[in-house]
């Protein structure tokens, strides 16, 4: 046995898919290596191989525990895709660390390959039945604000660090008193000594009290415990303690088993997921790995929402296509009722939401998305409450097929919605590069 050992390769293998996990992988040859030998070289070392032929292999091993590329497909001389099927047996159960330190591990610092991008992975059911899935999901969310459906408006703090708790808790408190629902932290924040964790939690806490017994309306704040995992435990009995109603973590710095070990702790409370550092990931065309795979791993580690994208705003890559492939794609895996018994999990748009792109957000989107704009909001020319609500009259056209600037403007005066018109006239009104 060693990477070219015909094990490796063996295109066409009929197999049965609910004992394989199928890992699919595009790859950019690095001369002078053929794309036959990366063919057998990708399954080899991410499963059982090495590369020259060990006196401790048997035919057991070989046999029965070989990755096995099962399909390829030549794009040009460097380019090709393959379908990698794993055995099931190589994965421990409730495990994602070991999982991505299986098919994501070495074969990323192999030198017979110049790029390599992990684009899907299929997961037996018996395998994703392993993990706990979301608490709560998309239905539990709305449950928790007592919706019968979305989209559900939100709002992320800004400026995105330096204000003082007092600050902080009371632009929370303008946001939902405008109208917005869900409120965030921003990923960087979690326990500054200009925003010490217990004091800002306390009062925007009471603050969406406030606004339940003013308004009669449930209200989410996401509480970044981003932290050491022992942090993340006491931050986490706090914001229970105090009556909050969900986490945030960040969760690719946070890494899976940071995230497994919060959602397994029993909190009974939604776990809203930040991607913070997920374009180091994601964002190369050529190399990396696709944020479905990523929306796929954290809905078996149990997130309840995670970030995937708004197609119309600052994130991705740019280029219409791609970011409609890039957040269909994540929303797909999210939402899909084909992953074992798991619960779905509820997609978060963010990043450059304002007035003017909205509408397509919501048209996209809905209606199972949390949209969470912070410019958008709180850069309205009459404050956070004046930027919530023109938000929130925005959404209310959207639904009535007003999606476009001009219309929007008219339909602002028509309507007599004076914070949306004020908005239309800002650079609050939506991102645009």
């Amino acid at each position: 046995m060693s990477y070219s050992d015909e094990e490796f390769f063996q295109p066409g293998l009929d197999f049965d898919s609910e004992k394989f996990v199928v890992v699919d992988f595009d790859f950019h040859r690095n001369p002078p290596a053929s794309l036959e030998r990366i063919y057998r070289e990708i399954p080899a070392e991410s499963s059982i191989g090495t590369w020259q032929k060990v006196h401790t292999m048997t035919d057991f091993i070989l046999k029965n525990l070989s990755a096995r590329t099962v399909y390829a497909k030549k794009i040009d001389a460097d380019f090709a895709q393959i379908k990698v099927a794993y055995p099931i047996t190589l994965f421990e159960p409730n495990n994602l660390p070991q999982m991505f330190s299986l098919f994501a591990g070495n074969v990323y610092g192999m030198n017979t390959v110049s790029y390599l991008r992990i684009t899907d992975v299929q997961i037996p059911d018996e395998l994703v039945n392993s993990y706990p899935g979301p608490e709560f999901g998309v239905q539990g969310i709305y449950d928790v604000l007592g919706l019968k459906k979305g989209p559900i408006l939100g709002s992320i703090i800004k400026p995105k660090l330096g204000s003082p708790p007092d600050i902080h808790a009371n632009t929370a408190y303008s946001t939902w008193k405008g109208g917005i629902t869900w409120i965030k932290d921003d990923e960087p924040m979690t326990n500054q000594d200009f925003c010490p964790f217990e004091d800002r939690i306390t009062k925007v806490l009471e603050y969406a009290d406030q606004i339940k017994s003013e308004q009669g309306r449930q209200v989410i704040y996401a509480c970044n415990i981003t932290g050491p995992i022992d942090k993340m435990l006491k931050r986490a009995e706090f914001v229970v303690d105090h009556g909050g109603k969900c986490l945030m973590m960040d969760v690719i710095t946070v890494g899976w088993a940071g995230v497994q070990f919060i959602r397994e702790q029993g909190f009974n409370l939604p776990i809203h997921a930040h991607r913070a550092m997920h374009g180091a990931i994601t964002k190369h065309r050529k190399h990396g790995i696709h944020m479905r795979v990523i929306a796929k791993a954290f809905r078996l580690a149990g997130v309840d929402g995670i970030h995937t994208g708004t197609i119309y705003g600052k994130m991705g890559y740019g280029e219409l296509k791609a970011d409609e492939e890039e957040v269909y794609g994540s929303n797909e895996a999210l939402l899909s009722d084909q992953f074992g018994n798991l619960k779905p999990v509820m997609p978060i748009a963010s990043g450059g939401v304002g007035v003017k792109n909205i509408g397509k957000i919501i048209n996209a989107l809905k209606p199972h998305v949390v949209i969470t704009a912070g410019g958008g909001v709180h850069g309205h020319p009459n404050g956070s409450e004046a930027g919530a609500t023109s938000m929130v009259q925005a959404m209310e056209a959207a639904f009535e097929d007003v999606v476009e600037a001009d219309d929007l403007l008219n339909w602002a005066k028509e309507n007599n919605k004076t914070e949306l018109h004020h908005a239309l006239d800002t650079v609050a009104a939506g991102y645009s590069s």
